[in-house]
């Protein structure tokens, strides 16, 4: 059995797509969705709609910390400094192009699951098991990790949120931080999605990158009036934060 994990989609219909294309090529059958769907990107209402309606089995999916925003901030509120500011431009923006069930759906959303799968237990957490805005991967040093997951029971620990794809093994759990679906920042532009591959007792994880045409999504952004262009632009093409 395949699972792909997706995570950090942000808005990028485009990419969303090209994954989804790819992992049907594997003969995957069955995702899990580790958050951060809608937000940041030009195309909010799109890439949710695609997964809630996905011939694809869902095993498991959670909310990210943008998605949280939804929740944490409102029409009302008023920003002062620039990345406050930064932060409302995102969240108007998706609000305005989610439908009001969508955007309900998304606040209904788990932070965290245990799932078990062939008898391998797996926590999925958007960014650790103790934080949704911190991450683990390899630039985190291992006691910091090693703090994060500390009270962890389940066998492999899956996550994102950083957008850089990370494999290790930290006091006998695995950590698999399967990177970014629409806005990679490691250097990579191309698409980052994690493969799990059981077979009898065990399971092979694998990071998936695929090429796709960011031309695309910026064309979209750059039609849509995406706030914030120049740096998302820059972001999508470089993979790097602005």
């Amino acid at each position: 059995m395949k699972v792909a994990v997706l995570s950090d989609i942000h808005g990028n219909g485009i990419a969303l797509q090209y994954a989804i294309n790819d992992l049907k090529s594997l003969g995957i059958k069955k995702i899990i969705i580790l958050g951060d769907v809608v937000m940041k990107g030009p195309m909010p209402s799109q890439p949710l709609q695609m997964l809630k309606d996905t011939d694809l089995e869902i095993i498991a999916w959670i909310k990210g910390n943008t998605d949280l925003w939804l929740e944490e901030i409102t029409d009302v509120w008023m920003p002062s400094t620039k990345r406050e500011k930064e932060l409302y431009s995102y969240y108007k923006y998706a609000k305005d192009n989610l439908s009001e069930d969508q955007i309900s759906f998304l606040k209904e959303l788990p932070l965290q699951c245990s799932i078990n799968l062939n008898g391998i237990s797996l926590l999925c957490v958007h960014g650790t098991p103790q934080s949704i805005v911190e991450a683990i991967d390899n630039s985190v040093p291992e006691e910091e990790i090693k703090k994060a997951i500390k009270d962890v029971k389940e066998q492999i620990i899956l996550s994102g949120h950083s957008h850089t794809s990370f494999i290790g093994e930290v006091d006998d759990k695995i950590i698999f931080n399967v990177g970014s679906i629409g806005n990679s920042l490691d250097g990579d532009n191309r698409i980052s999605y994690g493969v799990l591959d059981f077979v009898e007792d065990r399971v092979n994880l694998t990071n998936r990158r695929i090429s796709y045409p960011t031309d695309k999504i910026i064309n979209i952004a750059i039609d849509n009036k995406l706030p914030l262009l120049d740096e998302y632009k820059s972001v999508i093409l470089n993979a790097y934060m602005y």
